[in-house]
């Protein structure tokens, strides 16, 4: 089978991994949608068709197996090449289905119990039986191939197990030597390099998936669409991603006018091939007639998962009615198909319609969410009105959470985002809820409980949260106009500073007038009346006058002249004391404004943390009719 764009990936695989390869083990790395399922698939088949004693090891579930569970997967599923008896195939799967049948094959999540021991006598009873195998093909060597997908997704138990019980016992076997390995991951971590170490495996040949070119991406959609989008259109919407290319095609239908023309002329044919079919056979070409994508998982919504896996490994090896897409689902021939679904409607009218509403659902389902591993996500998130990455971290656990963060970054186009908050567009919602409703999955137990209960603590939150924060932003605005105010009257006073500093002039002289004595007027008074004693004519006079001057000498006014400024005082300093105030003022100013500065910033916070709180609880995390 030939992938586009992987080609040089599947010779050097088939190469390096068959009998006479250099290569004991290789890893396939690709995010999903790569393909990378889909190539260590065809490396397989390819393998199967030109080896002669090659057992290909292979489980076909990937998570939450135990043990137990991971080698019943490789039991059922296990391919052989032609040189490999078919009856030592069959017995060695009721071999297995015997000893397993007692043990849980899937983890429990309320589970602690690891039944340790016993899984330490699965690995061994697991090696010892594939040996009956490999004795049946003597002399010729019978080499096994593990193929192991998602080993990302294994759980730390099985990969203990793995590295520990399982390597054990292969390694205690000869047959097991030339045994190799191909895994296929998302991305390698620090995880699965000490799986790798611990197994023993010494060099792994690494195969990064790279996306597909813009040609190739072209080349592929038309495989699966008659749709004419340009190639730059479909490299734009995919970016390369084979699954994605894949999904745009089958979202993509055109009808072809000349369509029921030609469908007449393949109706004889068509209704001959199916009536040449065994009944079993014609049952599994209904049933694929009814899904856009056939695969497991997409069969069962038609019949139980046993008839779902035989009716996909049978249409899978029926190329003239089907062609196999990168991701190994099996599309199946559109004219084929509106056939067989004409005659289906002619033989069980009632289970036709009844199976073409089912299909009408699940085909619109697969196509917004083609990874059946994620469907639990959608079905637990259509039950919220609207929701945000929060809620789901406290309703959901830690892995749960980590899921529905990678699948929100995937599939966001399908959601309406606003501020943080999801809404599911309303067709997604609906389709989804009827995807629900044929047998998709349920939510969780108690989910709406949760959710209102949720809604509930968060709205109470809220209002305490709202009001705490609405009275701290009306502290800060008074405390920023009282700042305001200070640093007005600061700036006038400190003008005012600066103008007396720049106008001298204003300075002005001022006259105080006081009373002290004048020695020498009483001085020249006493004198004077001395005089008077010695004179009897004008000593009267002179008694009079020396009177007259001593009293003035006691009491003789004086005139001080002092400057000061207009309005001021006298004590105030010169410049130097002016210059002093002015710094002051500036520096209370400055810390003044800082502080403003600072309010600000914390009433913009606050204003920003109250439109999300609004926003939060603006819309109710559901609608209770």
């Amino acid at each position: 089978m030939q992938l586009l764009g992987r080609e040089a990936e599947i010779h050097s695989l088939r190469k390096g991994l068959s009998s006479n390869g250099t290569m004991r083990s290789a890893i396939i790395i690709g995010e999903k949608g790569m393909g990378k399922t889909a190539l260590l698939e065809a490396v397989g088949v390819q393998l199967l068709q030109e080896e002669n004693f090659l057992l290909w090891l292979a489980p076909s579930s990937k998570q939450n197996l135990t043990p137990a569970g991971w080698v019943s997967q490789i039991a059922r599923n296990m391919g052989a090449s032609k040189g490999v008896p078919r009856d030592a195939i069959n017995q060695f799967a009721q071999a297995m289905g015997g000893k397993l049948a007692v043990l849980p094959h899937w983890v429990e999540s309320d589970s602690s119990h690891t039944q340790e021991n016993i899984y330490h006598e699965v690995a061994e009873h697991f090696v010892k039986e594939l040996e009956v195998i490999f004795t049946t093909c003597l002399p010729n060597p019978c080499e096994p191939l593990f193929a192991l997908d998602d080993l990302d997704s294994y759980s730390p138990a099985l990969l203990q197990w793995l590295t520990k019980d399982l390597n054990k016992a292969l390694r205690a076997s000869k047959h097991f030597r030339k045994a190799r390995f191909l895994f296929g991951v998302s991305a390698l971590n620090t995880e699965l390099v000490e799986f790798i170490e611990g197994f023993g495996i010494e060099k792994v040949h690494d195969f990064q998936l790279r996306p597909l070119s813009a040609s190739q991406s072209s080349q592929l959609f038309k495989e699966f669409s008659k749709d004419k989008l340009p190639m730059d259109e479909v490299y734009k919407r995919t970016k390369g991603n084979p699954a994605k290319i894949l999904n745009l095609a089958s979202k993509r239908i055109t009808v072809d006018k000349n369509k029921k023309s030609k469908m007449n002329d393949r109706t004889d044919s068509t209704a001959s091939i199916f009536h040449s079919l065994e009944d079993e056979q014609k049952l599994h070409l209904i049933r694929s007639a009814y899904p856009n994508r056939v695969n497991r998982y997409s069969l069962e919504f038609f019949c139980p998962p046993r008839d779902a896996a035989f009716c996909y490994n049978w249409i899978k090896q029926s190329p003239k009615l089907s062609s196999l897409a990168p991701d190994g689902d099996v599309i199946l021939d559109p004219e084929i198909r509106e056939e067989v679904k004409r005659i289906h409607a002619e033989i069980k009218p009632e289970e036709a319609e009844q199976w073409d509403a089912l299909s009408c659902v699940l085909n619109a389902f697969m196509g917004f969410f083609p990874d059946p591993n994620l469907h639990w996500i959608p079905v637990n998130l259509q039950l919220f009105h609207c929701f945000n990455r929060k809620l789901c971290a406290q309703i959901f656990d830690e892995p749960a959470f980590e899921q529905i963060e990678m699948f929100l970054d995937e599939y966001e186009d399908l959601f309406t985002v606003n501020e943080k908050q999801y809404k599911m567009h309303d067709e997604v919602k609906l389709v989804t809820s009827r995807f629900s409703e044929i047998g998709g999955g349920q939510p969780k137990d108690g989910l709406l409980e949760q959710i209102q209960e949720r809604w509930e603590i968060d709205q109470k939150a809220a209002d305490e949260k709202r009001l705490s924060m609405e009275q701290e932003k009306a502290n800060l605005l008074t405390e920023e106009e009282d700042a305001k105010n200070q640093i007005k009257s600061l700036d006038e006073l400190k003008e005012k500073l600066v103008g007396d500093f720049r106008k001298p002039r204003s300075i002005q002289a001022k006259r105080e007038y006081s009373v002290g004595s004048s020695p020498l007027l009483i001085a020249l008074g006493v004198i004077t009346i001395g005089a008077s004693l010695f004179s009897e004519s004008i000593g009267s006079y002179y008694a009079a006058a020396g009177i007259i001057l001593t009293l003035l000498g006691f009491f003789w006014p004086s005139v001080d002249v002092k400057k000061i400024a207009k309005g001021g005082s006298a004590s105030n300093g010169p410049n130097l004391a002016i210059e002093t105030q002015q710094r002051s003022l500036d520096h209370r100013i400055v810390g003044l404004k800082n502080r403003v500065g600072s309010m600000s910033g914390s009433i913009k916070r606050i204003s920003s943390e109250l439109d999300r709180v609004n926003t939060d609880v603006s819309e109710p995390y559901i609608i209770v009719e």
